[in-house]
């Protein structure tokens, strides 16, 4: 795999949580589809099944200054 494709894929599996799906019944990989609101302590996203396809809000409780710091 050559370096670019092998930072894609980080990226890609950076951006996913796995979570409970109520669609599936169970937990299941989710992408971040949208970033809904951020405040000092969390973000607030809208979250893609990858398995069904639907979507659900999820909150990131690490503070956006610690995240980017971080990476």
């Amino acid at each position: 795999m050559q370096d670019d494709e092998l930072s894609f894929m980080e990226d890609m599996i950076a951006g996913t949580e796995l979570l409970m799906c109520s669609t599936c019944g169970e937990e299941t990989l989710h992408a971040h589809d949208e970033v809904l609101d951020v405040s000092p302590v969390a973000t607030e996203l809208r979250m893609q099944c990858t398995c069904c396809q639907t979507t659900r809000t999820w909150t990131d409780w690490t503070p956006p200054h610690q995240r980017t710091q971080s990476n």
